[in-house]
């Protein structure tokens, strides 16, 4: 029996208006057709080098993003021999061409036109791309000048554990919460209400809303159906700002620290990594219903 291998993954939610399939896989080749990397932090870099629409009638789009390290060659170089800067004769025996990149780690996504949620490799064999690092590729990319013109500005967040909003409403004493919700959509909001907080921000030109709900002095808030309803709505599509206090004393909390993460781990010999990310995929779709 093979080594058992650890697999995870992280989601994002993107959201475009109005929703169909055929745009969110018009939206997906448009930000694959621009071929540009994004810096993610430093020297680490990102971008999507692989589309597969084979799956399009089942609705899915299968995917690499892959991330590399981009070597400045105008930088200060470091000789650990001499423990001080490299020699220019040194430098001058240094040939790495310009579309060369070291470092260089693939992790493969699907995206769900029907549900809009990106499911990405989070870990895998000792590879981390963080949900963080995910979001900031796939933000910068919608956020190209080009794509803005065709699709409007796309919402995307990272998907976050619902277990965070059971810790802040399990608070000893939670003293405010605020929802903030990218667009409201009829999941969260009564169809009337969609549609007259959907007019307000286009009239503010704005493109979220936050809402809190603050306890009186000496209280706590108390958990009802229709926060615990917001809640759901923001983890989706925003995020929960919350303070209180526990056993501790005072806590803030903010659900953007705690994102979804479902892993597990699979015998090479009897599953493929692909057969278990796609096992991980459908649990992820499923349970943010």
């Amino acid at each position: 029996m093979a080594r058992e291998l650890k697999l995870a993954v992280g989601a994002l939610n993107v959201r475009l208006h109005p929703h169909s399939p055929e745009i969110y896989d018009a939206f997906l080749n448009a930000l694959y057709q621009l071929r540009l990397p994004v810096r993610i932090r430093g020297d680490r870099f990102g971008m999507i080098t692989l589309l597969d629409r084979r799956g399009i009638d089942d609705g899915l789009i299968r995917g690499v993003l892959r991330t590399f390290t981009k070597i400045d060659p105008n930088s200060r170089w470091f000789d650990e021999d001499s423990l001080g800067d490299a020699d220019p004769e040194l430098l001058k025996k240094i040939s790495i061409p310009s579309n060369a990149h070291p470092n260089s780690s693939a992790f493969r996504f699907t995206m769900n036109v029907q549900k809009h949620i990106l499911t990405f490799e989070q870990y895998s064999e000792g590879r981390q791309l963080t949900p963080k690092s995910a979001y900031q590729i796939f933000r910068w990319l919608a956020d190209d000048e080009m794509i803005v013109a065709i699709f409007g500005t796309a919402k995307i967040s990272v998907l976050q554990d619902k277990r965070s909003l059971d810790n802040i409403f399990n608070m000893r004493r939670l003293k405010s919460i605020t929802f903030i919700i990218d667009r409201p959509n009829p999941d969260i909001w009564s169809d009337d209400l969609e549609n007259e907080v959907d007019n307000h921000l286009a009239a503010a030109h704005a493109q979220r809303i936050a809402v809190t709900y603050t306890a009186p002095p000496g209280g706590s808030l108390v958990e009802t159906p229709s926060l615990r309803r917001l809640g759901n709505g923001a983890l989706r599509n925003g995020e929960i700002d919350a303070r209180g206090y526990d056993e501790d004393g005072h806590v803030r909390v903010s659900t953007l620290d705690s994102p979804r993460i479902e892993q597990t781990k699979y015998d090479p010999d009897v599953e493929t990594e692909q057969v278990a990310f796609e096992r991980l995929r459908r649990g992820m779709e499923a349970n943010q219903q």
